[in-house]
Order: structure tokens, then sequence, then C-alpha cells
């Protein structure tokens, strides 16, 4: 079974994304697309959606207290567009449920993950998730604002001089 960091612990992830087998005890996640449609269509009990990098979040608005889990996805290293996903949806649209970042996502990364609002993480398969868990530790000061929840630091503003 698939291993994910939840909250700073390493947990079993149940989820079953597009493409893979169900297996028991597992929570389908639906691309966000058909999960509109659904919606739209007055059938959908899904409540785990999975954003790509063009996805547009405004859309999820009215349905975001229905869903316990949002994933985004980063389809290839080096796309931002994922970060900004997560600070819209957890600091302008105020969703409280799991966010989980998932894709080509290295160690190096958890930190600045955790600032946007994530707070589960599926990284790469060849990442050691043990190692990665120190990660969250990497910074202790941080310029600019953002989420607190899995990582604490100090803020630290930038005097200018005339």
């Amino acid at each position: 079974m698939r291993r994910i960091i939840r909250r700073r612990e390493l947990r079993a992830d149940d989820a079953q994304y597009p493409g893979e087998e169900p297996s028991e005890g597992t929570r389908p996640v639906v691309p966000v697309a058909e999960f509109l449609s659904s919606v739209a269509g007055e059938r959908s009990a899904a409540d785990a959606i999975l954003i790509g990098p063009t996805d547009e979040v405004q859309t999820l608005t009215a349905h975001l207290s229905r869903l316990r889990l949002i994933v985004v996805d980063f389809p290839k290293l080096g796309d931002g567009r994922g970060y900004s996903q997560a600070r819209l949806l957890r600091q302008r649209f105020h969703y409280r449920g799991e966010l989980r970042a998932r894709g080509v996502l290295k160690r190096d990364q958890l930190f600045f993950l955790a600032r946007c609002g994530f707070d589960s993480f599926q990284l790469d398969d060849n990442e050691n998730l043990e190692a990665a868990l120190a990660s969250f530790n990497t910074f202790s000061v941080a310029y600019q604002g953002g989420s607190e929840d899995l990582v604490h630091v100090k803020r630290r503003g930038h005097a200018v001089v005339l």
C-alpha cells in the first residue's frame, strides 16, 4: 500500500485515483471536471477530488463544504501552479478539509508546500519519506506570510532605509 505524509506523520494512503483498481478501505478521488458535471446533475456523492494545474479552483467555491479531500496534482518538476491553487483554497476560499500535494515532488519542497496550506503529501516514489519529515524544520524564519499549521517560523520584516 502506498504511504503518504499527513500532518507530519507517515500514514497509509486511502485514496483511489482514476485508473487504479478499487480496494477495500479506499475512497475514490475523481477529477474536478467529473465532480462538477455530476454535481450539476445532482448525482454526486464524491467527497474527494483531483485538481490539475489548469483547473480553476474558483469553480469549486460553492462545493468546498462537502469536500473532505482535495488533491492538487504536480505533473512535472518546476510547475508551481499548485502552490497558487493551495493558497487560494486556504486563504481566499477558506477550505478547511485535507489538502494534498501529489506528483513529481521532492522532499526539498515540503516546507514551502506546507506554508501554502497543504497538510498531506504524496511525494515522488524515489523519495525516502522518513528522511523527508525533517524538511518541515528546514527554515526557522520566514519573510512572507503563510500557513503555520505544520511549520512554525518567526516572522521577519525588512526595514527600508531611505
